[in-house]
């Protein structure tokens, strides 16, 4: 019997294989991608190249890289090609981007809110996609397929980015994963390393993955031994919706020297929540996330959610912007927000210095900003 986290995803890492250690470093082209020179009609052949590869959700995508004019409809791509220095190849973004990522964009991103948004995580406006004539588009797990489809049609490359492995779900929220811990490190290396190769900035697409790695190291050191009976049972609760197996923060938990107690009582991807189930979960510690803060001020100050031993012990506490405790994670998930669960559950092994270096640390090399974030 498997006592220990670090135990329990020894055999998924074993598994894993370079492609989420990464792919990246052995691997000319984008996973599952063949290259050749682009013709003479297109960019000249030493600046970009075709490429054919299969996306996060199975289908078969010619491109030409690097691009010079991106469409991002999903959110976390568009973080991450901010991390990459890709911004001024972004002309369109997807509607929503500030309640997703935060405000932080517009220092990140400026210009980002004059940018046309044609078109959502589920619903495009494919006129508008085409009128800002890209070289690609990044879709999501959840973009509508007839749109997907009559832009392909147009000759405009989608590239769907789920930052999950195992291919296609049938329920986009609501995986159904053989191995969750690997799917997502390999969906986000994946995605990474795609989004690099779009973008023309592959090595420091590598970059980010090799600090990401470092992160995952030093929390496994500090809390990788920790048995079953000792880890607190935590509940991760955002816009009315609470996580269950097969999403990516139950995994960022068990990393991080906890137990998902959602997880615990069956419940399969995402779920809406009211007092009385999460009273049935009795999660030690509930997280919510600042992107969403209504849901803190409901929990902290509703008489419904007065009894929940977790709020009687003022054990509810709003996850910072920067950690990214969400179904599907970005590079910052892994990069700082594993270090900062572990440090909220364990200050004893991860101190809040460590944490503040590291944000620091990836926010100048990465962002190219100031951190101004709070640790505690």
């Amino acid at each position: 019997m498997l006592t220990t986290r670090r135990e329990a995803l020894a055999l998924a890492a074993l598994g894993l294989g370079a492609a989420a250690t990464m792919g990246m470093a052995g691997c000319g082209g984008v996973q599952g991608a063949t290259s050749q020179p682009a013709s003479s009609a297109s960019a000249p052949a030493a600046e970009r190249r075709a490429v054919t590869l299969v996306d996060q959700n199975d289908r078969e995508v010619a491109v030409q890289v690097p691009c010079e004019r991106m469409v991002v409809l999903q959110h976390h791509s568009l973080d991450i090609l901010c991390q990459l220095g890709a911004q001024e190849r972004i002309v369109g973004v997807v509607d929503g981007w500030r309640k997703n990522l935060g405000a932080y964009m517009t220092t990140v991103f400026p210009g980002i809110e004059a940018l046309p948004q044609p078109g959502g995580l589920s619903s495009w406006n494919v006129e508008s996609i085409a009128a800002l004539r890209p070289d690609v588009v990044i879709a999501a797990a959840q973009a509508p397929e007839d749109a997907v489809r009559q832009v392909a049609e147009l000759g405009i490359p989608v590239v769907t980015v789920t930052l999950r492995g195992e291919g296609k779900q049938a329920e986009a929220q609501n995986p159904r994963l053989a191995n969750a811990d690997a799917a997502y490190t390999e969906g986000c290396a994946w995605a990474l390393k795609t989004l690099g190769q779009l973008a023309g900035a592959e090595d420091k697409a590598q970059a980010i993955w090799d600090f990401c790695m470092d992160t995952r190291a030093l929390v496994d050191e500090a809390v990788g031994d920790i048995s079953a009976d000792e880890r607190l049972k935590v509940a991760v609760l955002a816009n009315n919706i609470a996580y269950g197996n097969d999403k990516y923060v139950g995994c960022q938990l068990l990393r991080a020297g906890a137990q998902n107690a959602v997880a615990l009582a069956g419940v399969q991807g995402n779920t809406d929540f009211n007092a009385e189930l999460v009273a049935s979960w009795d999660p030690d510690l509930i997280i919510t996330q600042d992107r969403y803060p209504a849901d803190f001020q409901t929990i902290t100050t509703d008489p419904g959610y007065a009894e929940l031993r977790a709020v009687r012990e003022g054990r509810v506490v709003q996850a910072p912007y920067w950690t990214k405790p969400w179904g599907n994670p970005d590079t910052d998930s892994i990069a700082l927000g594993e270090l900062w669960l572990a440090h909220v559950l364990y200050p004893q092994k991860v101190d809040a210095e460590t944490v503040r270096r590291k944000a620091e640390d990836f926010y100048e090399r990465f962002y190219g900003i100031e951190f101004v974030g709070t640790v505690e």
